[in-house]
């Protein structure tokens, strides 16, 4: 009689207790189909419940008689749990003490039966090809920064600062055009690249960077944009033995492309890229790591650099890799010069600043909140205007309007300062409308354009205008 065979699972439970291996016996009928990485269902002692669980070793009976519970049934014959991710997510896990079925949560996504019979129906994918000449486009645009491509064969971690300008027909980052290239001098070798930005936006300019060096079939998006299906036969592609580019926000820094040769980050100052669920790994953090366990190139780009990624420079963990020739914006220091009021929001000098970009070009205005008001106070006292209902904030859509509460949604039609008794209400910010409107006025015959969450904006013409965008809704200006 053969030994028994055992599985050791990982359930997909985020209680502590439960976050470590379960042994469990395969019966001989599933012997054949339960292997590392595939999704089974195993029954839980307590009130005889069945959990899902992930495969990550199958391994022989000790010999030891010892009682162990059956696994029930398999999930999908699929290995969706390479190993390497296992232990990736495991090391990210404790470094956050946290538990490892949060981080898989993140990286695996949901089972798609349809995807996954459509995937295991069609052939595999085979090795993609990079044209010459876009390896020879690839290569002259790293050249400039001396030494990365050394840096990207050796598998070292570098701090690049990006060129501030756009590229293409259609405009876009310079730094699109470097990420794609560190990722095409490397599909070109036979390895993959993972490359990781904060929002859509950087996604799609990055995505059209390698639009232009490699076919669509090289490329992976990895985003939850995606409906589900879509997404997880994106993810199967990921698990091919093939090389591929990954392109994706902060989840896609766990993505399982098959040997890994660069993990690049584009602005990990951006609050994006910090993951607001447990246990809060940054993408940062959760590069690193990987970084550690594969001995893969690790790239942190962006026009500035984050005091985390600067510290990593100072102590030589992370090396610069800076251009031949730095491009730096003109910068003009504006401040409240003598006679002038301390409360204006803008300075003299700025305005002149604005006005004489403004014979060139759109102006870029950046500002704190979207909105017209986003926050009231008490005309008397002074004291911040709060809803009679939830206590939270009150705002104000346009001057007159009724105060309508930022956490609930109810109008303050009959609003009552809590403090002083006074009615009068103070807007005591301007939000992006607001100030579309004070500078609409300062500088008459001029477009005005707001770009926020409500008023998407993906580019802008050369044309004249003052541009209010929020952080992150900024719009790309044709030529810069």
């Amino acid at each position: 009689m053969s030994a028994r065979r055992v599985a050791r699972v990982q359930l997909d439970s985020p209680v502590p207790q439960l976050d470590r291996l379960f042994d469990y016996a395969i019966p001989h009928p599933l012997v054949a189909d339960i292997v590392p990485g595939v999704r089974v269902k195993v029954p839980l002692r307590s009130a005889g419940r069945m959990m899902d669980a992930f495969v990550v070793e199958v391994v022989a009976d000790d010999g030891t008689e010892r009682p162990l519970s059956s696994v029930e049934s398999v999930v999908s014959t699929m290995p969706v749990l390479p190993e390497g991710l296992f232990t990736l997510a495991r090391k990210v896990a404790d470094r956050a003490a946290g538990s490892v079925s949060d981080v898989l949560r993140l990286a695996v996504p949901k089972r798609m039966v349809r995807a996954e019979k459509a995937w295991l129906a069609t052939p595999l994918p085979g090795t993609p090809v990079v044209p010459t000449e876009s390896l020879t486009r690839a290569d002259a645009t790293l050249k400039p920064y001396g030494g990365l491509i050394d840096a990207l064969d050796g598998g070292e971690r570098v701090a690049v600062d990006a060129p501030p300008h756009t590229t293409g027909a259609l405009p876009r980052g310079a730094w699109a055009d470097l990420l794609a290239a560190a990722a095409v001098h490397m599909l070109a070798r036979g390895r993959s690249a993972v490359l990781v930005v904060p929002d859509y936006r950087d996604q799609a300019q990055l995505m059209a960077a390698l639009a232009d060096l490699v076919p669509p079939e090289a490329v992976v998006r990895d985003d939850a944009d995606q409906s589900g299906p879509v997404r997880y036969g994106q993810y199967l592609r990921t698990l091919a033995p093939v090389p591929v580019i990954v392109v994706g926000r902060r989840s896609a820094v766990y993505a399982p492309a098959h040997d890994t040769g660069l993990v690049a980050l584009w602005d990990d100052g951006d609050s994006l890229l910090a993951e607001p669920l447990a246990p809060g790994v940054h993408a940062r953090d959760a590069a690193l790591v990987r970084q550690e366990l594969e001995g893969s190139a690790l790239v942190f780009a962006g026009h500035t650099r984050s005091t985390d990624v600067q510290r990593l420079v100072e102590v030589g963990y992370v090396r610069e890799s800076a251009p031949a020739r730095r491009q730096s914006p003109r910068v003009v220091l504006s401040a409240t010069r003598e006679g002038e009021s301390r409360t204006a929001r803008v300075p003299s000098s700025a305005f002149a600043a604005a006005r004489e970009a403004l014979a060139q070009g759109p102006v870029l205005v950046q500002v704190a909140r979207p909105g017209y008001a986003p926050s009231l106070v008490c005309a008397d006292c002074r004291r911040p205007a709060r809803c009679a209902h939830c206590a939270g904030p009150l705002r104000a859509a346009r001057p007159g309007a009724v105060p309508v509460c930022a956490w609930c949604g109810r109008s303050a039609h009959a609003w009552t300062c809590g403090h002083c008794g006074s009615v009068k209400l103070r807007m005591a910010s301007s939000g992006s409308e607001r100030t579309a409107d004070e500078l609409g006025r300062a500088f008459p015959n001029t477009r005005v354009i707001i770009a926020d969450g409500a008023h998407p904006v993906a580019e802008v013409d050369p044309a004249p205008a003052l541009v209010i965008a929020t952080r992150g809704a900024e719009p790309i200006a044709r030529g810069g």
